[in-house]
């Protein structure tokens, strides 16, 4: 999959479009809906989606915690068969733009055959454009457009990114993969830190994911530490650290297997069910008591005790 930062002319294309934060089932109903019309009329699919979260420039004073970033995206596009992910920059005067500049802008880059996007989607100055305009566009310029409904749970509530993050808020780890249709991950590079794990007799991986990532419930996890050469079951801490602050959010892996030195290196840590809600010990030793359950507790559920 080419991942396209710089505008430039193509020829005929299937254009799919949205956010795709998390690239949840809804996304993926979508993408395979468009994948499928590009096969049918055998030419390439082009998800085109923003180089940024337009409520960053819209609400630049509480920006959205977001599922994905970037290259978490793009994996995912790549395993649903899409051809070229078009990053499009988003800045105040994309905010600015008006609907039908957008539509143009996307026809000029492109011989479009056929636009797919959401029941939901909007686009253009105020959210003005909606699937009656890109109708009326495509009847205009000659191209299909397809809008796609909502993947639904059963009782009819809409998958949605803002869904999966309440879900993950509450530590409901499965739910939030259901809604996903695949795990969750945090990536980041693993960090000097003040060895307090390691004092405790469980060396850890001090995981610096993004800044605006957003986490689960602060607490303790099972977990799959991807370090680039091995998979290693592993036990998390996501949070405060209440017993031995240090002072801000930290995401830190034990793993259960020995593996390779890792500091300075890009990890990926999957989570895979929560073990209990972060809190606060009376002294180290207790801490280091509850830590040895964790670390048994989680063997067991890895099948290594």
């Amino acid at each position: 999959m080419r991942v396209i930062q710089d505008t430039h002319t193509a020829g005929e294309r299937v254009i799919a479009l949205g956010t795709f934060d998390g690239v949840h089932r809804g996304h993926s109903s979508l993408i395979r809906s468009a994948k499928k019309l590009a096969e049918e009329m055998e030419i390439p699919l082009r998800v085109c989606t923003f180089n940024r979260h337009p409520l960053e420039v819209l609400r630049p004073d509480n920006p959205p915690e977001l599922l994905s970033t970037i290259p978490e995206k793009a994996i995912q596009m790549n395993l649903l068969g899409v051809d070229e992910m078009e990053l499009m920059r988003f800045d105040r005067n994309t905010a600015d733009m008006e609907p039908e500049a957008f539509l143009e802008r996307l026809r000029t880059a492109t011989k479009v055959r056929a636009v797919v996007a959401g029941w939901n989607y909007t686009f253009g100055r105020k959210g003005r454009g909606d699937a009656e305009l890109l109708k009326a566009d495509g009847e205009t310029h000659g191209y299909r457009v397809l809008i796609v409904p909502p993947e639904t749970l059963e009782d009819g509530t809409a998958i949605s990114s803002s869904l999966v993050r309440e879900m993950l808020k509450e530590g409901r780890i499965g739910e939030a993969r259901d809604l996903l249709g695949h795990d969750y991950s945090i990536t980041g590079t693993v960090v000097q830190g003040k060895h307090q794990g390691r004092n405790l007799g469980f060396p850890t991986a001090n995981i610096e994911p993004w800044k605006r990532k957003s986490l689960p419930k602060y607490g303790v996890y099972t977990c799959l530490l991807d370090t680039g050469e091995k998979t290693l079951p592993a036990v998390a801490n996501i949070g405060n650290q209440p017993t031995m602050p240090s002072g801000h959010v930290t995401v830190e892996a034990h793993a259960l297997q020995d593996g390779p030195a890792l500091y300075g290196k890009k990890v990926r840590l999957t989570l895979l069910t929560m073990l209990r809600e972060e809190k606060r010990f009376d002294s180290p030793e207790a801490l280091r008591e509850q830590i040895e359950m964790d670390r048994v507790e989680a063997m067991k559920l890895f099948n290594m005790a």
